[in-house]
């Protein structure tokens, strides 16, 4: 995914917010929000990992997919973009029904 292409989605938004109790903003610029993700699912990673599991199970993100990403020393920036694809792949999803 690239930042060129991104359209965000307030749905994805208020999500994605929700579950990872981030400031829930719509004017926050793409970057911010992304860094926001970023730090929360590092913090996930040290401090709740189970919580950041059920959270991944939650959005419905490929287990192995997941799993492989948590093995990887950037596995936060990994997780980050694979939860907003997912969360972007379910509202074209929506939009489509």
């Amino acid at each position: 995914m690239t930042d060129d292409n991104f359209e965000w989605s307030e749905n994805s938004q208020a999500a994605i917010t929700k579950w990872f109790g981030l400031p829930s903003t719509n004017n926050e610029e793409w970057e911010t929000i992304k860094q926001l993700l970023q730090h929360e699912i590092a913090h996930l990673i040290k401090h709740d990992y189970e919580k950041l599991l059920h959270i991944l199970y939650r959005i419905d993100l490929n287990e192995s997919v997941a799993m492989q990403a948590l093995q990887q020393p950037n596995a936060a920036v990994l997780l980050t973009d694979l939860i907003i694809e997912r969360q972007l792949k379910k509202v074209e999803s929506r939009k489509k029904n």
